[in-house]
């Protein structure tokens, strides 16, 4: 969204979001990434808050960010792979009951920023059990696994990876440290 703003549509596509998307509509009753829609929908919706101070694009942003807090809901805090956000449904992936690290070390940053645009801690309280679960585990030479299981807290596999499944996680790592003001171990 934030990308529309500077050529010239920006107009046309603050129109749609008002009026036509809708978390409860059929169109998103489908499983879809947790990674990709909290990365690409709600950091968008926050980006042109950002840009706009538009108190439209905020209510949209509170309104998928409360839908994407039902992934945190595992014992480890650690979110699950998928969502149907229409039928407010989280689940794993149909094929492993694991998590990959790198979508699970990087939905940080828009949910603390939700909360610092709102003033509700709800957000980045979640964002932190998330993150020092994920942290709290045991690591080869600063190195972590691909798959990590949100319900058992533990690396799943040891197969290690700066390609896909593992890369966002490593460059997650220094925007944390920097959302969180470089007081942080992340």
């Amino acid at each position: 969204m934030s990308t529309i703003y500077v050529p010239f549509q920006y107009n046309e596509a603050r129109e749609w979001i008002e009026k036509s998307f809708n978390i409860d509509s059929d169109a998103v009753d489908k499983y879809n990434s947790h990674f990709e829609v909290t990365i690409r929908i709600l950091g968008g919706l926050l980006s042109i808050y950002h840009l706009t101070a538009d108190e439209m694009f905020l209510k949209r942003a509170i309104e998928l960010g409360d839908r994407l807090l039902l992934n945190f809901d595992t014992p480890s805090s650690l979110p699950l792979a998928e969502i149907n956000i229409k039928r407010k449904i989280a689940s794993a992936y149909g094929w492993t009951s694991n998590s990959a690290t790198a979508e699970v070390g990087t939905v940080q940053l828009e949910m603390r920023d939700l909360s610092r645009v709102t003033g509700d801690r709800l957000y980045e309280n979640v964002a932190d059990k998330s993150a020092a679960t994920l942290h709290s585990q045991s690591k080869k030479d600063g190195l972590v696994p691909i798959f990590i299981n949100p319900l058992t807290g533990r690396f799943s596999s040891g197969v290690i990876s700066f390609g896909a499944r593992g890369d966002s996680y490593y460059e997650y790592l220094l925007k944390q440290w920097l959302q969180t003001g470089q007081k942080r171990s992340v």
